[in-house]
Protein backbone atom coordinates (compact mmCIF):
# COMPACT_ATOMS: atom_id res chain seq x y z
CA UNK A 1 0.00 0.00 0.00
CA UNK A 2 2.70 2.40 0.57
CA UNK A 3 4.94 1.27 -2.42
CA UNK A 4 2.36 0.87 -5.07
CA UNK A 5 1.37 4.65 -5.44
CA UNK A 6 5.00 5.91 -6.24
CA UNK A 7 5.25 2.92 -8.13
CA UNK A 8 2.54 4.49 -10.58
CA UNK A 9 3.25 7.65 -10.14
CA UNK A 10 6.36 6.75 -11.72
CA UNK A 11 5.07 4.68 -14.57
CA UNK A 12 2.57 7.48 -15.38
CA UNK A 13 5.65 9.46 -15.87
CA UNK A 14 7.45 7.17 -18.11
CA UNK A 15 4.33 6.74 -20.21
CA UNK A 16 3.49 10.30 -20.26
CA UNK A 17 7.14 11.51 -20.89
CA UNK A 18 7.08 8.59 -24.07
CA UNK A 19 3.94 9.77 -25.59
CA UNK A 20 5.24 13.03 -25.62
CA UNK A 21 7.96 11.91 -27.66
CA UNK A 22 6.91 9.25 -29.93
CA UNK A 23 3.07 9.50 -30.41
CA UNK A 24 3.78 13.04 -33.08
CA UNK A 25 6.00 10.16 -35.69
CA UNK A 26 3.28 8.39 -35.66
CA UNK A 27 2.56 7.93 -39.69
CA UNK A 28 -0.91 9.33 -40.03
CA UNK A 29 -2.60 12.17 -42.28
CA UNK A 30 -3.02 15.21 -41.01
CA UNK A 31 -6.72 15.27 -42.32
CA UNK A 32 -7.38 12.12 -40.54
CA UNK A 33 -5.75 12.72 -37.09
CA UNK A 34 -7.92 16.11 -37.64
CA UNK A 35 -11.00 14.06 -38.28
CA UNK A 36 -10.13 11.39 -36.06
CA UNK A 37 -9.75 14.03 -32.74
CA UNK A 38 -13.20 15.76 -33.94
CA UNK A 39 -15.41 12.20 -33.58
CA UNK A 40 -13.14 12.01 -30.47
CA UNK A 41 -14.95 15.21 -29.22
CA UNK A 42 -18.32 14.31 -30.33
CA UNK A 43 -17.53 10.95 -28.72
CA UNK A 44 -16.82 12.23 -25.40
CA UNK A 45 -20.35 14.73 -26.00
CA UNK A 46 -22.65 12.00 -27.17
CA UNK A 47 -21.39 9.49 -24.15
CA UNK A 48 -21.99 12.53 -21.64
CA UNK A 49 -25.42 13.61 -23.17
CA UNK A 50 -27.35 10.26 -24.50
CA UNK A 51 -26.86 7.53 -21.79
CA UNK A 52 -28.50 8.23 -18.66
CA UNK A 53 -25.00 9.10 -15.67
CA UNK A 54 -25.23 6.37 -13.55
CA UNK A 55 -23.88 3.76 -11.61
CA UNK A 56 -23.98 0.28 -13.29
CA UNK A 57 -21.34 -2.13 -11.03
CA UNK A 58 -22.44 -1.94 -6.94
CA UNK A 59 -20.28 -1.11 -5.02
CA UNK A 60 -17.49 -1.65 -7.07
CA UNK A 61 -17.44 2.10 -8.60
CA UNK A 62 -17.73 3.85 -5.36
CA UNK A 63 -14.48 1.60 -4.25
CA UNK A 64 -12.95 2.83 -6.82
CA UNK A 65 -13.63 6.19 -6.03
CA UNK A 66 -12.76 5.66 -2.28
CA UNK A 67 -9.19 4.51 -3.15
CA UNK A 68 -8.72 7.00 -5.23
CA UNK A 69 -9.57 9.17 -3.00
CA UNK A 70 -6.73 7.31 -0.82
CA UNK A 71 -4.52 7.88 -3.55
CA UNK A 72 -5.09 11.65 -3.69
CA UNK A 73 -4.79 12.74 0.10
CA UNK A 74 -2.95 9.85 1.31
CA UNK A 75 -0.87 8.23 -1.33
CA UNK A 76 -1.37 4.82 -0.49
CA UNK A 77 -3.02 2.49 -2.19
CA UNK A 78 -5.59 1.19 0.08
CA UNK A 79 -9.14 0.74 0.60
CA UNK A 80 -10.38 2.66 3.37
CA UNK A 81 -12.34 1.30 6.21
CA UNK A 82 -12.66 3.79 9.01
CA UNK A 83 -12.30 7.31 7.81
CA UNK A 84 -12.62 10.65 9.07
CA UNK A 85 -13.07 13.64 6.29
CA UNK A 86 -12.09 17.09 8.17
CA UNK A 87 -11.06 20.16 6.68
CA UNK A 88 -11.38 18.75 2.79
CA UNK A 89 -8.95 15.95 3.97
CA UNK A 90 -9.43 12.17 4.36
CA UNK A 91 -7.73 10.72 7.32
CA UNK A 92 -7.64 6.83 7.49
CA UNK A 93 -7.46 4.88 10.79
CA UNK A 94 -8.02 1.04 9.19
CA UNK A 95 -6.99 0.56 5.81
CA UNK A 96 -7.41 -2.35 3.65
CA UNK A 97 -5.47 -3.85 0.63
CA UNK A 98 -8.30 -4.16 -2.57
CA UNK A 99 -8.15 -7.44 -5.11
CA UNK A 100 -8.35 -4.77 -7.87
CA UNK A 101 -5.44 -3.50 -9.53
CA UNK A 102 -4.68 0.03 -8.57
CA UNK A 103 -4.31 1.74 -12.12
CA UNK A 104 -7.76 2.99 -12.70
CA UNK A 105 -8.47 4.53 -8.91
CA UNK A 106 -4.52 5.75 -9.65
CA UNK A 107 -5.70 7.73 -12.51
CA UNK A 108 -9.06 9.01 -11.15
CA UNK A 109 -6.92 10.03 -8.13
CA UNK A 110 -5.12 12.48 -11.00
CA UNK A 111 -8.41 13.44 -11.79
CA UNK A 112 -9.33 14.82 -8.39
CA UNK A 113 -6.03 16.34 -7.84
CA UNK A 114 -7.31 18.53 -11.07
CA UNK A 115 -10.99 19.00 -10.40
CA UNK A 116 -11.46 17.79 -6.86
CA UNK A 117 -12.79 14.49 -5.22
CA UNK A 118 -16.58 14.30 -6.67
CA UNK A 119 -18.64 11.42 -8.29
CA UNK A 120 -19.27 14.35 -10.89
CA UNK A 121 -15.66 14.31 -11.62
CA UNK A 122 -15.05 10.45 -11.96
CA UNK A 123 -18.20 10.59 -14.39
CA UNK A 124 -16.52 13.14 -16.42
CA UNK A 125 -13.06 11.34 -16.87
CA UNK A 126 -14.56 7.98 -18.38
CA UNK A 127 -16.32 10.41 -20.77
CA UNK A 128 -13.37 11.87 -21.77
CA UNK A 129 -12.09 8.06 -21.44
CA UNK A 130 -14.40 7.12 -24.30
CA UNK A 131 -13.22 9.89 -26.67
CA UNK A 132 -9.63 8.99 -25.81
CA UNK A 133 -11.14 5.12 -27.22
CA UNK A 134 -12.00 6.33 -30.36
CA UNK A 135 -9.45 8.51 -31.09
CA UNK A 136 -6.81 5.59 -30.46
CA UNK A 137 -9.26 3.07 -32.27
CA UNK A 138 -9.12 5.46 -35.41
CA UNK A 139 -5.06 6.06 -35.23
CA UNK A 140 -4.47 2.11 -34.63
CA UNK A 141 -6.73 1.28 -37.64
CA UNK A 142 -4.95 3.16 -39.91
CA UNK A 143 -1.55 1.86 -38.93
CA UNK A 144 -2.81 -1.51 -39.97
CA UNK A 145 -4.44 -0.64 -42.68
CA UNK A 146 -3.56 2.79 -44.13
CA UNK A 147 -6.98 3.62 -44.76
CA UNK A 148 -8.71 6.90 -43.91
CA UNK A 149 -11.89 5.67 -44.85
CA UNK A 150 -11.45 1.95 -42.69
CA UNK A 151 -9.84 4.14 -39.72
CA UNK A 152 -12.87 6.59 -39.28
CA UNK A 153 -15.46 4.39 -39.48
CA UNK A 154 -13.95 2.45 -37.44
CA UNK A 155 -13.71 5.44 -34.90
CA UNK A 156 -17.86 6.00 -35.50
CA UNK A 157 -19.11 2.55 -35.12
CA UNK A 158 -17.14 2.42 -31.71
CA UNK A 159 -18.81 5.19 -30.32
CA UNK A 160 -22.19 4.48 -31.35
CA UNK A 161 -21.89 0.48 -29.47
CA UNK A 162 -24.46 0.49 -27.08
CA UNK A 163 -23.03 -0.76 -24.19
CA UNK A 164 -19.52 1.51 -24.76
CA UNK A 165 -21.92 4.58 -24.77
CA UNK A 166 -23.91 3.07 -21.40
CA UNK A 167 -20.54 2.23 -19.54
CA UNK A 168 -18.59 5.05 -20.41
CA UNK A 169 -20.86 7.17 -18.41
CA UNK A 170 -20.71 5.36 -15.59
CA UNK A 171 -17.67 5.39 -12.99
CA UNK A 172 -16.96 1.47 -13.81
CA UNK A 173 -13.04 0.40 -14.58
CA UNK A 174 -13.75 -1.32 -18.15
CA UNK A 175 -13.48 2.01 -20.58
CA UNK A 176 -10.02 2.97 -18.93
CA UNK A 177 -9.02 -0.90 -19.56
CA UNK A 178 -10.52 -0.61 -22.90
CA UNK A 179 -8.45 2.33 -23.64
CA UNK A 180 -5.05 1.49 -22.32
CA UNK A 181 -4.95 -2.07 -24.09
CA UNK A 182 -5.98 -0.35 -27.59
CA UNK A 183 -3.49 2.21 -26.84
CA UNK A 184 -0.83 -0.15 -26.22
CA UNK A 185 -1.63 -2.63 -28.87
CA UNK A 186 -1.33 0.97 -31.08
CA UNK A 187 2.13 1.60 -29.95
CA UNK A 188 3.03 -2.02 -30.44
CA UNK A 189 2.16 -1.70 -34.04
CA UNK A 190 3.66 1.55 -34.31
CA UNK A 191 7.42 -0.17 -33.20
CA UNK A 192 6.47 -2.60 -35.56
CA UNK A 193 6.37 -0.35 -38.83
CA UNK A 194 9.08 2.49 -37.21
CA UNK A 195 11.61 0.30 -35.76
CA UNK A 196 13.31 2.70 -33.19
CA UNK A 197 14.59 2.24 -29.74
CA UNK A 198 12.14 5.31 -29.03
CA UNK A 199 9.12 3.37 -30.38
CA UNK A 200 10.47 0.06 -28.33
CA UNK A 201 10.55 2.06 -25.58
CA UNK A 202 6.97 3.97 -25.94
CA UNK A 203 5.32 0.09 -26.19
CA UNK A 204 7.17 -1.19 -23.68
CA UNK A 205 6.11 1.62 -20.98
CA UNK A 206 2.39 1.24 -22.34
CA UNK A 207 1.97 -2.15 -21.93
CA UNK A 208 3.05 -2.13 -18.70
CA UNK A 209 1.12 0.55 -17.56
CA UNK A 210 -2.39 -0.91 -19.40
CA UNK A 211 -1.77 -4.41 -16.86
CA UNK A 212 -2.21 -2.30 -13.99
CA UNK A 213 -6.03 -1.37 -15.05
CA UNK A 214 -7.81 -4.86 -14.51
CA UNK A 215 -6.58 -8.15 -14.23
CA UNK A 216 -7.59 -9.27 -17.53
CA UNK A 217 -5.26 -6.77 -18.83
CA UNK A 218 -2.48 -8.63 -18.06
CA UNK A 219 -2.98 -10.62 -21.65
CA UNK A 220 -2.21 -7.27 -23.59
CA UNK A 221 1.66 -8.70 -22.86
CA UNK A 222 1.33 -11.91 -24.74
CA UNK A 223 -0.87 -10.06 -27.54
CA UNK A 224 1.82 -7.46 -27.86
CA UNK A 225 3.99 -10.44 -28.29
CA UNK A 226 1.68 -11.97 -30.98
CA UNK A 227 1.84 -8.63 -32.86
CA UNK A 228 5.65 -8.45 -33.10
CA UNK A 229 5.44 -12.39 -34.49
CA UNK A 230 3.26 -11.23 -37.05
CA UNK A 231 4.38 -7.43 -38.24
CA UNK A 232 8.20 -7.88 -37.12
CA UNK A 233 9.03 -11.03 -36.52
CA UNK A 234 13.06 -10.29 -37.42
CA UNK A 235 12.79 -8.30 -34.16
CA UNK A 236 13.07 -11.58 -31.89
CA UNK A 237 16.78 -12.17 -33.23
CA UNK A 238 17.84 -8.66 -32.37
CA UNK A 239 19.38 -7.73 -28.77
CA UNK A 240 17.00 -4.57 -28.22
CA UNK A 241 13.76 -6.54 -28.04
CA UNK A 242 15.00 -8.93 -25.13
CA UNK A 243 16.67 -5.74 -23.19
CA UNK A 244 13.18 -4.01 -23.78
CA UNK A 245 11.36 -7.28 -22.41
CA UNK A 246 13.39 -6.84 -19.50
CA UNK A 247 12.72 -3.47 -18.87
CA UNK A 248 8.90 -4.03 -19.08
CA UNK A 249 9.56 -6.86 -16.47
CA UNK A 250 11.25 -4.10 -14.09
CA UNK A 251 8.18 -2.36 -15.07
CA UNK A 252 5.63 -5.15 -14.19
CA UNK A 253 7.22 -6.15 -10.74
CA UNK A 254 4.57 -4.36 -8.75
CA UNK A 255 1.88 -6.03 -11.09
CA UNK A 256 3.35 -9.09 -10.75
CA UNK A 257 3.53 -8.55 -6.80
CA UNK A 258 0.01 -7.33 -6.97
CA UNK A 259 -1.02 -10.35 -8.69
CA UNK A 260 0.83 -12.74 -6.17
CA UNK A 261 -1.06 -10.98 -3.12
CA UNK A 262 -3.77 -11.50 -4.17
CA UNK A 263 -3.91 -14.94 -5.78
CA UNK A 264 -6.16 -16.47 -3.32
CA UNK A 265 -9.10 -14.35 -3.84
CA UNK A 266 -12.30 -15.94 -5.19
CA UNK A 267 -13.73 -13.33 -6.73
CA UNK A 268 -17.43 -14.06 -5.27
CA UNK A 269 -17.42 -17.61 -6.92
CA UNK A 270 -18.74 -20.92 -4.32
CA UNK A 271 -15.89 -23.04 -6.20
CA UNK A 272 -13.22 -22.38 -8.90
CA UNK A 273 -13.28 -18.88 -10.30
CA UNK A 274 -11.91 -19.90 -13.56
CA UNK A 275 -12.79 -23.30 -14.67
CA UNK A 276 -13.63 -25.60 -18.06
CA UNK A 277 -16.90 -26.30 -16.57
CA UNK A 278 -18.37 -22.78 -17.17
CA UNK A 279 -17.06 -22.76 -20.85
CA UNK A 280 -20.05 -24.54 -22.27
CA UNK A 281 -22.35 -22.12 -20.52
CA UNK A 282 -20.38 -18.88 -20.96
CA UNK A 283 -20.06 -19.87 -24.98
CA UNK A 284 -23.88 -20.11 -25.67
CA UNK A 285 -24.50 -16.53 -24.44
CA UNK A 286 -21.57 -14.34 -25.07
CA UNK A 287 -21.05 -16.15 -29.00
CA UNK A 288 -24.69 -14.80 -29.94
CA UNK A 289 -24.19 -11.75 -28.08
CA UNK A 290 -22.65 -9.87 -31.35
CA UNK A 291 -25.37 -11.38 -33.73
CA UNK A 292 -28.46 -11.75 -32.06
CA UNK A 293 -28.77 -9.35 -29.08
CA UNK A 294 -30.49 -6.77 -28.35
CA UNK A 295 -27.30 -5.26 -26.76
CA UNK A 296 -24.79 -4.74 -29.54
CA UNK A 297 -26.04 -4.22 -33.15
CA UNK A 298 -26.39 -6.92 -35.51
CA UNK A 299 -24.80 -5.04 -38.40
CA UNK A 300 -21.62 -4.77 -36.86
CA UNK A 301 -21.49 -8.54 -35.61
CA UNK A 302 -22.05 -9.60 -39.18
CA UNK A 303 -19.65 -7.25 -40.81
CA UNK A 304 -16.94 -7.66 -38.29
CA UNK A 305 -16.86 -11.48 -39.90
CA UNK A 306 -16.59 -10.10 -43.69
CA UNK A 307 -14.08 -7.78 -42.65
CA UNK A 308 -12.46 -10.79 -41.08
CA UNK A 309 -12.70 -13.31 -44.27
CA UNK A 310 -13.20 -11.04 -47.11
CA UNK A 311 -10.17 -10.15 -48.48
CA UNK A 312 -6.51 -11.90 -49.65
CA UNK A 313 -5.20 -8.20 -48.48
CA UNK A 314 -3.26 -7.42 -44.96
CA UNK A 315 -3.69 -10.72 -43.78
CA UNK A 316 -1.29 -10.66 -40.98
CA UNK A 317 -3.46 -7.51 -39.90
CA UNK A 318 -6.49 -9.55 -39.75
CA UNK A 319 -4.97 -12.27 -37.73
CA UNK A 320 -3.66 -10.03 -35.36
CA UNK A 321 -7.26 -8.01 -34.59
CA UNK A 322 -8.75 -11.63 -34.17
CA UNK A 323 -5.82 -12.12 -31.77
CA UNK A 324 -6.74 -9.48 -30.08
CA UNK A 325 -10.38 -10.31 -29.90
CA UNK A 326 -10.10 -14.21 -28.78
CA UNK A 327 -7.68 -13.29 -26.18
CA UNK A 328 -10.44 -10.84 -24.57
CA UNK A 329 -13.60 -12.87 -25.35
CA UNK A 330 -12.11 -16.13 -24.55
CA UNK A 331 -10.46 -15.46 -21.08
CA UNK A 332 -14.03 -14.63 -19.37
CA UNK A 333 -15.74 -18.11 -21.32
CA UNK A 334 -13.60 -19.72 -18.37
CA UNK A 335 -14.49 -17.03 -15.49
CA UNK A 336 -17.37 -18.17 -13.51
CA UNK A 337 -19.69 -14.71 -13.74
CA UNK A 338 -18.28 -14.70 -17.68
CA UNK A 339 -21.52 -14.60 -19.12
CA UNK A 340 -22.36 -11.36 -20.93
CA UNK A 341 -26.21 -12.26 -18.93
CA UNK A 342 -24.45 -12.12 -15.43
CA UNK A 343 -25.83 -9.63 -13.41
CA UNK A 344 -23.44 -6.22 -14.67
CA UNK A 345 -21.26 -8.50 -16.39
CA UNK A 346 -22.09 -7.63 -20.07
CA UNK A 347 -19.36 -4.97 -19.10
CA UNK A 348 -16.67 -7.41 -19.89
CA UNK A 349 -17.67 -7.42 -23.47
CA UNK A 350 -16.09 -3.94 -24.14
CA UNK A 351 -12.72 -5.66 -24.27
CA UNK A 352 -13.22 -6.73 -27.09
CA UNK A 353 -15.21 -3.54 -29.23
CA UNK A 354 -11.76 -2.00 -30.60
CA UNK A 355 -11.02 -4.91 -32.98
CA UNK A 356 -14.85 -5.78 -33.45
CA UNK A 357 -14.93 -1.76 -34.81
CA UNK A 358 -12.51 -2.25 -36.83
CA UNK A 359 -13.13 -5.55 -38.58
CA UNK A 360 -16.54 -4.40 -38.59
CA UNK A 361 -15.38 -1.26 -40.51
CA UNK A 362 -13.48 -3.53 -43.11
CA UNK A 363 -16.74 -5.20 -44.22
CA UNK A 364 -19.06 -2.38 -44.34
CA UNK A 365 -16.66 -1.33 -46.80
CA UNK A 366 -16.74 -4.43 -49.21
CA UNK A 367 -20.22 -4.61 -48.41
CA UNK A 368 -20.82 -1.81 -49.65
CA UNK A 369 -18.51 -2.08 -52.90
CA UNK A 370 -20.14 -5.43 -53.66
CA UNK A 371 -23.31 -3.84 -53.48
CA UNK A 372 -22.60 -1.27 -55.75
CA UNK A 373 -20.91 -3.38 -57.95
CA UNK A 374 -24.26 -5.51 -57.83
CA UNK A 375 -25.70 -2.80 -59.64
CA UNK A 376 -23.42 -2.26 -62.44
CA UNK A 377 -22.42 1.21 -60.59
CA UNK A 378 -19.37 3.08 -60.15
CA UNK A 379 -19.24 4.11 -56.35
CA UNK A 380 -16.34 6.98 -55.42
CA UNK A 381 -14.12 5.54 -52.49
CA UNK A 382 -15.60 8.22 -50.21
CA UNK A 383 -19.14 8.20 -51.12
CA UNK A 384 -18.64 4.28 -50.47
CA UNK A 385 -17.67 6.02 -46.75
CA UNK A 386 -20.44 7.89 -46.54
CA UNK A 387 -23.09 5.21 -47.38
CA UNK A 388 -21.65 2.68 -44.91
CA UNK A 389 -21.12 5.39 -42.01
CA UNK A 390 -25.13 6.13 -42.73
CA UNK A 391 -25.52 2.61 -42.30
CA UNK A 392 -23.96 2.76 -39.08
CA UNK A 393 -25.76 5.51 -37.74
CA UNK A 394 -29.35 3.89 -38.74
CA UNK A 395 -28.62 0.85 -37.04
CA UNK A 396 -27.09 2.87 -33.54
CA UNK A 397 -30.70 4.66 -33.47
CA UNK A 398 -32.20 1.26 -33.47
CA UNK A 399 -30.36 0.98 -29.78
CA UNK A 400 -31.12 4.66 -28.90
CA UNK A 401 -33.95 4.07 -26.70
CA UNK A 402 -31.61 1.04 -25.04
CA UNK A 403 -28.70 3.58 -24.69
CA UNK A 404 -31.21 6.17 -22.68
CA UNK A 405 -32.45 3.47 -20.36
CA UNK A 406 -31.20 3.60 -17.28
CA UNK A 407 -32.52 -0.16 -16.74
CA UNK A 408 -33.42 -2.59 -13.75
CA UNK A 409 -30.57 -3.87 -13.58
CA UNK A 410 -29.08 -3.17 -9.36
CA UNK A 411 -31.89 -1.10 -8.75
CA UNK A 412 -31.76 -1.85 -5.50
CA UNK A 413 -28.12 -1.30 -4.62
CA UNK A 414 -29.17 2.34 -6.91
CA UNK A 415 -31.93 3.02 -4.66
CA UNK A 416 -29.32 2.67 -1.65
CA UNK A 417 -26.71 4.92 -2.58
CA UNK A 418 -29.36 7.39 -3.91
CA UNK A 419 -30.55 7.28 -0.26
CA UNK A 420 -27.93 7.70 1.49
CA UNK A 421 -26.54 10.52 -0.91
CA UNK A 422 -29.98 12.42 0.73
CA UNK A 423 -28.82 11.87 3.64
CA UNK A 424 -25.39 12.82 3.44
CA UNK A 425 -26.40 15.93 2.46
CA UNK A 426 -28.83 16.25 6.33
CA UNK A 427 -25.90 15.10 8.33
CA UNK A 428 -24.67 17.47 11.27
CA UNK A 429 -20.77 18.05 10.81
CA UNK A 430 -18.88 15.85 12.82
CA UNK A 431 -20.90 12.99 12.36
CA UNK A 432 -19.98 9.57 11.77
CA UNK A 433 -21.65 6.95 9.48
CA UNK A 434 -21.22 3.03 10.25
CA UNK A 435 -22.06 1.13 7.09
CA UNK A 436 -20.65 -1.68 4.32
CA UNK A 437 -19.43 0.95 2.24
CA UNK A 438 -17.62 3.82 3.55
CA UNK A 439 -16.52 4.42 0.37
CA UNK A 440 -18.68 6.72 -0.77
CA UNK A 441 -19.43 8.67 1.90
CA UNK A 442 -15.98 9.22 2.47
CA UNK A 443 -16.47 10.65 -1.33
CA UNK A 444 -19.15 12.93 -0.21
CA UNK A 445 -17.21 14.27 2.90
CA UNK A 446 -18.74 12.38 5.22
CA UNK A 447 -16.90 10.58 8.16
CA UNK A 448 -17.49 6.68 7.83
CA UNK A 449 -16.61 3.18 9.27
CA UNK A 450 -17.35 -0.33 8.31
CA UNK A 451 -20.22 -1.65 10.34
CA UNK A 452 -17.66 -3.86 12.28
CA UNK A 453 -15.89 -1.55 13.18
CA UNK A 454 -17.54 -0.45 16.45
CA UNK A 455 -17.95 -4.06 17.49
CA UNK A 456 -19.77 -4.65 20.95
CA UNK A 457 -17.16 -3.55 23.31
CA UNK A 458 -18.52 -0.76 25.09
CA UNK A 459 -14.77 0.62 25.14
CA UNK A 460 -14.19 0.59 21.96
CA UNK A 461 -17.66 2.20 20.96
CA UNK A 462 -17.43 4.82 23.75
CA UNK A 463 -14.18 6.14 21.54
CA UNK A 464 -16.63 6.44 18.60
CA UNK A 465 -19.32 8.31 20.50
CA UNK A 466 -16.54 10.66 22.60
CA UNK A 467 -14.83 11.24 19.02
CA UNK A 468 -18.06 12.37 16.90
CA UNK A 469 -20.02 15.50 18.31
CA UNK A 470 -22.13 15.09 15.59
CA UNK A 471 -23.34 11.42 16.28
CA UNK A 472 -23.11 8.10 15.73
CA UNK A 473 -25.80 6.92 12.80
CA UNK A 474 -26.20 2.80 11.49
CA UNK A 475 -26.84 2.85 7.96
CA UNK A 476 -29.30 -0.29 7.25
CA UNK A 477 -28.29 -0.70 4.03
CA UNK A 478 -28.98 -2.99 0.78
CA UNK A 479 -26.83 -5.78 2.46
CA UNK A 480 -29.38 -5.45 5.42
CA UNK A 481 -32.61 -5.77 3.06
CA UNK A 482 -30.62 -8.66 0.77
CA UNK A 483 -32.08 -12.19 1.27
CA UNK A 484 -28.82 -13.36 3.09
CA UNK A 485 -29.16 -14.38 6.60
CA UNK A 486 -25.58 -14.19 7.33
CA UNK A 487 -25.55 -10.29 6.64
CA UNK A 488 -29.36 -10.10 7.77
CA UNK A 489 -28.19 -11.15 11.13
CA UNK A 490 -24.92 -9.17 11.10
CA UNK A 491 -26.79 -5.77 10.80
CA UNK A 492 -29.22 -6.39 13.56
CA UNK A 493 -26.40 -7.79 15.93
CA UNK A 494 -25.06 -4.28 15.14
CA UNK A 495 -27.80 -1.95 15.62
CA UNK A 496 -29.40 -4.09 18.40
CA UNK A 497 -26.19 -3.51 20.55
CA UNK A 498 -26.67 -0.20 21.17
CA UNK A 499 -29.74 1.91 21.73
CA UNK A 500 -31.16 3.68 19.00
CA UNK A 501 -33.45 6.04 17.16
CA UNK A 502 -34.84 6.50 13.50
CA UNK A 503 -33.07 9.35 12.14
CA UNK A 504 -34.80 8.30 8.19
CA UNK A 505 -36.48 6.36 6.09
CA UNK A 506 -36.51 5.22 2.34
CA UNK A 507 -38.59 2.90 0.44
CA UNK A 508 -37.75 1.34 -3.27
CA UNK A 509 -40.17 -1.54 -3.78
CA UNK A 510 -40.14 -4.02 -0.63
CA UNK A 511 -36.13 -2.83 0.38
CA UNK A 512 -35.91 -0.56 3.54
CA UNK A 513 -33.27 1.69 3.74
CA UNK A 514 -32.89 3.86 7.36
CA UNK A 515 -30.47 5.35 9.25
CA UNK A 516 -30.17 5.12 12.83
CA UNK A 517 -28.64 7.55 15.42
CA UNK A 518 -26.59 4.96 17.74
CA UNK A 519 -26.57 6.03 22.13
CA UNK A 520 -23.26 5.26 24.39
CA UNK A 521 -24.46 1.52 26.23
CA UNK A 522 -26.31 2.23 28.94
CA UNK A 523 -28.19 5.83 27.48
CA UNK A 524 -32.10 5.18 27.76
CA UNK A 525 -33.43 6.22 24.32
CA UNK A 526 -35.92 8.32 23.72
CA UNK A 527 -38.66 6.02 22.32
CA UNK A 528 -37.85 4.11 25.59
CA UNK A 529 -38.41 6.96 27.80
CA UNK A 530 -41.77 7.48 26.20
CA UNK A 531 -42.74 3.67 26.67
CA UNK A 532 -42.16 4.05 30.41
CA UNK A 533 -44.23 7.18 30.93
CA UNK A 534 -47.25 5.04 28.90
CA UNK A 535 -46.76 2.44 31.34
CA UNK A 536 -48.92 2.84 34.92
Amino acid sequence: MESQFWTLEAQCACVVLATLIEARRIAIGRSTLAAGCVLAIAASILTARVPPRTNRIFYDEQIYQGVARNMTDLHRAQMCNDGIVEYGRLECRRAEYNKEPYGYPYLLSIAYRIAGTSETAAFRFNNVVAGLAVLVTVLLAELLFHDPRVSLLSGLALALFPMQLQWANSAASEPVAVLFCAAALLAVVHFARARTTSALVWAVTLTAFAVTMRAECMLVVPLAGVTLLLLAPEEFRRRRLWVGALGGLALLSMSLVHFAAVRGEGWGASGAPMAWAHAARNFRVNFWFFFWDQRFPTLCGVAAVVGLLDGADRVRERVLLLAYFLAFWLVFLFFYAGSYNYGADVRYSLMTYVPIAILAALGLLRAVAAAAAALNRALPAWRAFAAAAALVVVSFLWYAPLVRETGEEAWAARADVAAARQFAARLPSNAVVLTHNPSMFHIWNVNAAQMSSIGTNPHFAQAFFDRYAGGVYLHWNFWCNVSDPVQNDFCRKALNAFPHELAAEYRERDYVYRFYRLQPPGVESETDRNLKGLIP
